[in-house]
């Protein structure tokens, strides 16, 4: 494999051109100033190897520097010396001497400056004075004219080609400068490109955090953002010894409210619903999301519950502004239910007590009839077999809304009310060695709600109810639930309070004051 050999640097071979062809004519010229003349052979074997072999012998030394560039400024320095020392051999001869100093200083001046001619005056002094010394002094000024012909015609050339080559290096120069500020121009361009680009990217992946973050449709935070902020808030409350307010609503009877007007309507009325707890969220610490469905979720860090029961007030008075008309809501408009709950050093002091308490203190509000808030306690209530106080928080309360329009299927309910009710007071006022007692009771209590669901389906099947079956079978997964949680009570693996709160939540709000209002129509009708 053959390797290239680098090119030598342009400067070397321009050199080596011109002082070839220059050292050259400076040789013809000094035949035709000798021819005739009585000079020593010493003499014509010092102008041939200076004027003919002398260039190439340089040219070869500067291929063989390491420095080519830095060589080559040497050999201007010696061919001062040297053309000195020519000076000196011809006898100072008027136009040999002009010609070859003027070739000298114009080379060292476009090469090296002021600097340059400086030091060709002392490279060419130091010449003369060596040629002196060793030849003798003899001053013959007169040149014969077809030298001094070929001395004004070679010097004019050099001149000549001097300027014609910086012209040339000037016009690359240009043309490098040129394309230098259009790279340069279209380097800019490039970096605005890029800047506008990385803009962008940086909006997107802004607005691709935001998305992510939020919901789609109400554009509150999402409940992935809401679980992540309420622990660190949570966490900086309770280093900082403050308190942390947070509030559930959720809109009443929205499956109905859904049903009635459609899906579009509904998504509209979680909107505005969702404009109402944004602008409740007043400081940049407030966050307000969906928490899931048609249930929201305000956070409140640095809040007391007094400020929180305030807050949930005016929620509540904005929701009644928006005057959305609800058919099927007792009010005849839109309302919530609001639950709030307060993080302090002796309670709730994390995410899931604070988030139960608020959904507890959420089914109390609906459970006592919607369109309120209500507040847990200021700590929590261990409730248990002979624990009185917490049986004013657990009651079920019977209330004429509730009345259905069927007389048998009314009185059951409120029969199932009482029952549940004795069965609390029973338990609470108790002994802590009841458990079998209240257990007992319990499972009198399902065997009786179970006896009520046979009855209505008998009673909605003969109204021509045609969403029966499904009924039905609503009816026996409450039984299957409430039969393992009596198990569960049995073992003292449940608290009584649990027990209640699926009485509470799962029987008497979502099915007994929810799902049977679906039959109600057929009743009626019937």
């Amino acid at each position: 494999m053959s390797l290239t050999q680098p090119k030598k640097p342009w400067l070397v071979r321009m050199h080596h051109r011109m002082r070839t062809v220059s050292f050259a004519m400076v040789f013809s010229a000094t035949c035709l100033h000798l021819a005739g003349k009585n000079f020593a052979t010493g003499t014509w074997v010092f102008l041939v190897f200076l004027l003919l072999i002398y260039p190439h012998l340089q040219y070869g030394r500067s291929l063989r520097a390491a420095d080519s560039i830095r060589a080559e400024m040497y050999n201007l320095q010696l061919d001062s010396v040297l053309l000195g020392i020519f000076v000196a051999t011809i006898h100072f001869s008027d136009w040999l001497t002009f010609s070859v100093v003027m070739g000298t200083l114009s080379n060292n001046a476009a090469n090296k400056g002021w600097r340059g001619i400086g030091e060709a005056l002392l490279g060419l002094l130091a010449g003369i004075v060596v040629g002196i010394a060793v030849a003798g002094f003899t001053f013959s000024a007169h040149t014969d004219w077809p030298a001094m012909l070929v001395c004004m015609v070679g010097l004019g050339a050099y001149l000549l080609a001097m300027n014609n080559i910086g012209f040339s290096r000037n016009n690359q120069l240009r043309t490098v400068r040129k394309q230098l500020e259009n790279r340069e121009t279209e380097l800019l361009g490039a970096n605005e490109t890029m800047r506008k680009n990385l803009a962008e990217i940086d909006q997107l992946q802004s607005q691709l955090r935001e998305q992510a973050n939020r919901d789609a449709l109400t554009h509150l935070f999402n409940r992935r953002f809401l679980d992540t902020s309420l622990n660190r808030e949570l966490a900086r409350c309770a280093r900082e010894g403050r308190p942390l307010s947070l509030l559930m609503l959720d809109v009443d009877h929205f499956k109905k409210y859904n049903d009635h007007y459609g899906h579009q309507a509904g998504d509209e009325c979680l909107k505005r619903v969702a404009q109402i707890l944004n602008a409740s969220a007043k400081r940049a610490s407030d966050l307000a999301a969906r928490y899931g469905g048609e249930e929201f979720v305000l956070v409140l860090a640095d809040t007391d519950a007094p400020t929180a029961m305030r807050l949930a007030e005016e929620v509540l008075l904005g929701i009644a502004s928006l005057n959305m008309p609800h058919e099927m809501s007792r009010i005849g408009r839109v309302s919530v239910s609001i639950g709030s709950a307060t993080s302090t050093q002796e309670a709730y002091r994390d995410v899931d007590s604070l988030l139960r308490a608020a959904d507890q203190a959420l089914y109390r509000a609906k459970h006592s009839g919607r369109n309120q808030q209500q507040m847990a306690p200021a700590s929590p209530v261990q409730i248990g077999l002979g624990n009185l106080a917490a049986v004013d928080a657990v009651r079920l309360v019977w209330k004429m809304d509730y009345e259905c329009g069927h007389p048998e299927i009314d009185e059951a309910h409120r029969e199932l009310f009482e029952q549940a009710n004795l069965l609390l007071t029973s338990a609470l006022g108790g002994a802590s060695d009841s458990v079998p007692m209240v257990t007992k009771m319990a499972e009198t209590l399902i065997a009786q709600l179970e006896r009520h669901f046979q009855e209505e389906e008998q009673i909605i099947c003969a109204a021509g109810f045609p969403e029966a079956a499904k009924h039905a079978a609503a009816h026996r997964e409450l039984i299957e639930q409430a039969n393992r949680l009596v198990g569960r009570l049995g073992a003292k693996e449940l608290d009584l309070a649990e027990f209640f709160r699926f009485l509470g939540h799962n029987v008497v709000v979502r099915h007994m004051l929810e799902m049977d209002r679906t039959f109600m129509p057929y009743l009626l009708a019937h």
